[in-house]
């Protein structure tokens, strides 16, 4: 650890290592999304560019090569009504909803580096930061950084929690749409292929052009309002978004893609496609043009067959589940487990959590007791109402007795 130097990069820093930034996120392995320079960039635009907030953005070097970056931030937040400084990733804001959330967020390092650079900068941020809670929210990796932070020498007065566990879902279509059709289940394969039939003629799939990118947005959310009551996007949610689509459209890595049944909007699906990886990032339809099969899986069914033909190998459908159905279960081959990591340090903090988990630990196992308690006092019932319905019958021939029997189990 030693021949490794760390500094802190100011926002005009992060502005002018664009190049080595994508290369090193190349290189490691990472996520291609979440972890690029345009989303952090335009994520720091949007939501986290205000005054509670701070950069603190990490960078390694080696021998003057970059070798490492832990893209965090600080933020001055609420916890049990006490002000507490919140190291986090930019790309999340954890417990607030009015910010876009970002996935399978980690530091960049080359894979065979990743570990040691995780123990480094947690090293360097235990002795270098004044902060009293770390958070990593929605991550595959939440293990590998409460490992880093376990090992530390401050671990004394800290708590560690692993909590909102949750799984994404991938599609496998690396051998072509065809082979990934044949591994879904008969009714999923029917609602995604074989029903298709039945709005063809009349319906059209369509790319959306770059040109179209504001009419495709109004049409998304005019359609989720149909459907949830609320547009997809509004606000810094639609500002951030749209400019994300645009940038990516330039490079060729936005998908929008839409229905039209009678030359009339119906369903536009969002999605990225990075390298071979494609995420979805959002799917509206209107709920009352067909009935009787779902528009949304025939619009996946035809984007999971473009994807495919454009060589991706994952079509990342990302966490979360669907309004009426585990669709997202139904249409993957591959799970990802991600939790958020909080870290806690000082003299109080650790005490009102681990309170306050000991508290819901002890909840959840009066509810669960009090469930089988309820469950076993009503099987002791049913058993007496039993025996007293056989003590008190009539004499049978045994034949007789054997079927009655039976009848007052079924």
């Amino acid at each position: 650890m030693g021949d490794v130097q760390i500094s802190n990069w100011t926002y005009l820093d992060w502005q002018a290592h664009e190049d080595q930034w994508t290369k090193l996120l190349e290189q490691s392995g990472q996520d291609p999304l979440f972890l690029s320079w345009e989303w952090m960039t335009i994520w720091w635009r949007v939501f986290g560019d205000k005054p509670t907030n701070s950069l603190c953005l990490l960078a390694a070097h080696r021998d003057g090569e970059l070798v490492g970056i832990a893209p965090l931030y600080l933020s001055t937040t609420r916890r049990f009504g006490l002000s507490v400084r919140s190291l986090q990733f930019i790309g999340q804001s954890w417990r607030d909803g009015n910010v876009i959330s970002s996935e399978y967020l980690d530091v960049i390092a080359a894979c065979s580096q990743r570990d040691q650079m995780r123990a480094v900068f947690v090293h360097h941020l235990a002795k270098a930061h004044k902060w009293s809670e770390f958070t990593l929210s929605r991550s595959a990796s939440h293990a590998k950084w409460s490992a880093a932070f376990s090992s530390t020498s401050s671990r004394a007065l800290a708590y560690v929690r692993n909590v909102d566990q949750g799984r994404s879902y991938q599609a496998d279509l690396s051998r072509g749409f065809e082979a990934f059709r044949n591994k879904l289940g008969q009714s999923t394969r029917r609602s995604v292929w074989h029903l298709r039939r039945r709005i063809e003629g009349k319906s059209r799939f369509e790319c959306i052009p770059a040109d179209e990118i504001d009419e495709a947005f109004a049409h998304l959310n005019r359609l989720h309002e149909l459907r949830w009551g609320h547009p997809g996007f509004a606000g810094n949610r639609l500002q951030f978004h749209s400019e994300l689509a645009s940038r990516l459209a330039q490079r060729g890595e936005l998908s929008m893609t839409r229905l039209t049944t009678d030359g009339k909007v119906v369903a536009v699906l969002f999605d990225v496609r990075k390298g071979s990886n494609q995420y979805n990032i959002k799917m509206a339809f209107d709920p009352n043009v067909v009935h009787g099969f779902s528009l949304g899986l025939i619009l996946f069914g035809y984007a999971l067959e473009h994807a495919a033909a454009q060589g991706v190998s994952t079509y990342d459908f990302l966490p979360g589940g669907g309004k009426k159905s585990d669709y997202k279960l139904h249409l993957s081959q591959a799970r990802r487990d991600v939790a958020t990591l909080q870290f806690v340090r000082g003299a109080l903090l650790p005490a009102l959590y681990r309170c306050r988990d000991a508290c819901g630990w002890l909840r959840d196992s009066l509810v669960s007791w009090t469930r089988f308690a309820s469950r076993g006092m009503t099987l002791s019932i049913s058993a007496l109402a039993l025996a007293v319905g056989f003590a008190g019958a009539p004499e049978f021939e045994e034949g007789e007795r054997c079927r009655n029997g039976r009848s007052m189990m079924a």
